[in-house]
């Protein structure tokens, strides 16, 4: 931007209390890696504004709240999923500080309901709307039905393909 050195904005968030900031850099300054540790984890269950983990090597357990997801998020998450769990730990004597959850990129669900599809006279797959077993509606194609199992992609929430 203009004359001078080169500059480089960024919007950063801070990890412990979440709020947000505009910091501008210049080229030669130095900033401190914050190491996070990585957890593959197990969803157990949610209970009083708590997500439940299990690490299944080491059998460890985390109490994550829920505000770490969003809504749709919370309803993606099924029994046994398998989440990437980051935690930040800036003094080894306190235990970690849960950052973030990363749900699978796909998911598999049971069909509960399909709603009939309005008539279309165009050419193309023909959608209707179904609701899955965790209460989420998307729509899916016409040919499937109450019982099919259907793969979701969890970023996006939308219908992949039937599985």
């Amino acid at each position: 931007m203009g004359r001078g050195t080169s500059t480089i904005k960024l919007d950063v968030q801070d990890l412990l209390t979440g709020t947000k900031h505009t910091e501008r850099f210049r080229s030669g300054d130095m900033v401190e890696v914050t190491e996070l540790d990585d957890h593959t984890c197990q969803f157990l269950y949610r209970n009083d504004g708590q997500i439940h983990l299990m690490d299944p090597h080491s059998f460890e357990m985390y109490e994550v709240p829920e505000s770490v997801l969003d809504e749709r998020q919370l309803q993606l998450l099924k029994p046994d999923m398998t989440v990437h769990l980051s935690m930040f730990q800036p003094d080894p004597e306190v235990p970690g500080k849960p950052i973030s959850i990363k749900l699978p990129a796909q998911a598999i669900y049971e069909v509960k309901e399909t709603h009939a599809s309005a008539a279309q006279a165009n050419k193309g797959t023909v959608y209707k709307n179904a609701d899955l077993e965790n209460g989420i509606k998307v729509q899916v194609p016409d040919f499937v039905n109450v019982g099919d199992k259907v793969v979701v992609d969890t970023e996006t929430g939308k219908y992949v393909k039937r599985a």
